[in-house]
Formats: C-alpha cells, structure tokens, sequence
C-alpha cells in the first residue's frame, strides 16, 4: 500500500509503552512448524518477539497497541503525520522547557484524525500553535497510541501468518534475519506502509 507522507527531519519518536501481548503466540508457531515438547518454548518466544519489532519496521505500523512519543524541535504546519499507522488516539501535546519542565497544550485546541493512514494531528482552526521559546531543540512532544488493539485477535490474520511463517523460518535455519523471507514478503505486502 503506498502512503503519501513527508518525511520531516524535524520529528523523532521512540515506543516509550511497549505492547502487553505478542500478537502470535509459540503455539501458533509450532503447530506451522510440527515441533513437539516444550522444551524450546522461550526460545521460541524470543523469535517471537524479534519477528513482532521486525515486522512493525518492515511494515512501519504498530501491530499491538503502543505508546509512541514524537519529538519535535519546531512545530510543523497541520495537519502533523504521526508515525506508525494506525492511530488509536493522542494522548497529550507538551511543550518541554530547557529545565525539562513541561507545559500542555490543550486537549480542545486539537483533533486526531484516525481514519486516515497515517493518522494525523490537526490543530482546529482558528486555535494557536503551541508554542515554545525556552528550547530550540525537542521542545514540542506529542504522545499517542497507536496499533490494531490491545490482543492479537485485533491485528489481521495475514500479518499474523507471516509472522508465524517468518519465526517458523528462523527456528528451522537458526540464522535471524533482518527482512521477512519472500512468501513472506507477498503475504504482507497490502499492509506495508511506503512514504512517497
């Protein structure tokens, strides 16, 4: 799926909420793979794990639900991309002084536009900007949720495949790899977020 979207050297995030669950689980991985016992199921989950954070990079989405929080040094023109589609909802806007103390923006100076991908922030018109002149650089923060849900019934059933084909794929061969194989690849495709 092609989005368009800007790429703003201004914007840095990082998941500062892990998700609570993985959206597959090491059952589902040794049924596709015919492994019996228990015995490597941690190291299954790890896999696990690794393919989940592989996948989100891959696809550039947020699977499970997640707290993202966007730093900015200046605050950009609305409506603001956020990253990691699809959004849930936006927590709080903030403005960080050079003593790190912070300041929010008010909830009713602003929307979440989640129906698009991906989602956006728009200040509503005729509200002012945040603004900050204590700090040239991170000084604006906005922090949101984003994801499918909170389970994995809530993440679609073709990334989920994949995922499972992906540390299915892994376990055989023992080699982590940084890219989903190609079947792979093809099953996650529609998903896969591409800035133009």
């Amino acid at each position: 799926m092609l989005i368009p979207g800007r790429i703003d050297p201004n914007l840095t995030w990082k998941v500062t909420t892990k998700p609570a669950v993985e959206p597959i689980e090491a059952s589902d991985v040794k049924l596709y793979a015919r492994i019996d016992g228990s015995s490597e199921d941690t190291l299954i989950e790890s896999f696990i794990a690794a393919v989940r954070g592989a996948t989100e990079k891959y696809l550039g989405r947020a699977l499970i639900s997640q707290t993202i929080t966007v730093s900015l040094d200046s605050w950009p023109r609305s409506p603001i991309e956020l990253p990691r589609p699809p959004l849930i909802s936006i927590t709080e806007v903030r403005t960080i002084g050079e003593d790190l103390s912070e300041s929010v923006y008010s909830a009713d100076y602003y929307y979440a536009q989640i129906k698009k991908e991906p989602g956006e922030l728009i200040v509503k018109f005729e509200k002012s900007d945040p603004c900050n002149t204590d700090r040239y650089f991170g000084g604006y923060e906005i922090e949101f949720i984003a994801g499918y849900g909170t389970s994995a019934d809530d993440v679609p059933n073709a990334i989920k495949l994949g995922m499972i084909m992906w540390a299915a794929d892994i376990y055989e061969n023992r080699v982590p790899i940084a890219e989903p194989p190609g079947i792979v690849q093809t099953i996650m495709a529609p998903y896969r977020v591409i800035p133009i």
